[in-house]
């Protein structure tokens, strides 16, 4: 939830004098303070290992089953179908309960066309939050792809028990729609470096309202990105920079295959900051890979310098092709 939408809960968690929920809430509110490459705590993207792994640029997600939560026009290219798996463990040294998941479905309906669905979810025992999606992608030319993501999402929190008042606190939840955006186009090699594709995307276009209570201070801020990506033999590297509040966040990464072997080397880092009142902040992103036959095994971590004693977060993802 955006970082005006935490009164609400603020107001809740003064209510509820359970500690339980009270961690868990005051873990939301970490991950607001720490969560960068977002607009809000609620994470309306999804997560999986590989594009963790290169600081969450955008357009070389497309070679993931789950890339078409960064990248919908990426579906335009796929050509079998596939299965994607993604468990995260969250800031491990405030809490062991916060966990992330994600499943992702892709399959291809033409050579120049796919579709894909998904279910995204992260919280703990008492507050979570859901998104699910389906998105299409098409190619307009032989270097013009576009896509579309449409995403249901909703947040609830338990009513707990108040003994001081001896009632039950109401449960909290909100349901809202949303749709992200995305064109990609190859611009093909230039100056014998590599093969290049340019990027945007637009997430969150139509501004959600995720508060329960209507509030204009719940609405998910727009959030636009340019990238562009370059491929040569066995290197991919990306740079993108994405505007959001009035900020500027700039992300960078590279996937290395290593000569030889199934292993691929990941690393990517994310500048900047999506709160205005914040000081400018960087992520590091790490990540392996391993392909065997039609199976993918992917790893990633991410630190935020800053708050590096929260103990990074940690991804792992699974995929097969059938």
């Amino acid at each position: 939830m955006t970082g005006k939408n935490c009164t609400e809960i603020g107001k809740t968690v003064r209510k509820r004098s359970k500690p339980k929920l009270i961690l868990a809430l005051s873990t939301v509110l970490v991950l607001i303070s720490t969560n960068v490459a977002y607009g809000a705590f609620f994470d309306t993207a999804g997560q999986s290992a590989r594009p963790m792994g290169m600081g969450e640029v955008f357009i070389a997600s497309s070679g993931d089953p789950s890339g078409y939560w960064y990248n919908p026009a990426g579906l335009s290219s796929i050509e079998s179908r596939r299965l994607g798996i993604s468990y995260g463990i969250l800031n491990p040294s405030v809490t062991s309960d916060l966990t992330k998941y994600q499943i992702t479905y892709v399959n291809p309906i033409s050579d120049r066309s796919g579709f894909g669905v998904g279910i995204s979810g992260l919280g703990t025992d008492a507050a979570s939050e859901m998104v699910i999606s389906g998105a299409y992608g098409i190619s307009l030319s032989d270097k013009l792809n576009v896509g579309g993501n449409i995403k249901v999402l909703r947040w609830a929190v338990e009513g707990q028990h108040d003994p001081y008042m001896g009632k039950d606190d109401k449960d909290l939840s909100k349901v809202s729609f949303s749709l992200d955006l995305s064109a990609t186009y190859g611009i093909g090699e230039l100056f014998g470096l590599a093969d290049f594709v340019t990027g945007v995307y637009v997430k969150d276009a139509i501004m959600p309202n995720i508060s329960e209570s209507g509030d204009d201070g719940g609405k998910l801020p727009i959030v636009i990105g340019l990238g562009i990506m370059g491929q040569r033999e066995n290197i991919l590297a990306e740079a993108d920079v994405a505007f959001v509040n009035g900020e500027t966040i700039i992300r960078s990464g590279a996937e290395f295959d290593i000569t030889g072997s199934n292993l691929k080397v990941r690393g990517g880092i994310i500048y900047g900051s999506d709160f205005k009142d914040d000081t400018e902040r960087t992520d590091f992103d790490f990540g392996l890979g391993y392909n065997f036959s039609s199976l993918v095994f992917d790893y990633a971590y991410n630190l935020p310098v800053q708050f590096s004693q929260t103990g990074g977060r940690h991804f792992i993802s699974f995929g097969v092709s059938f």
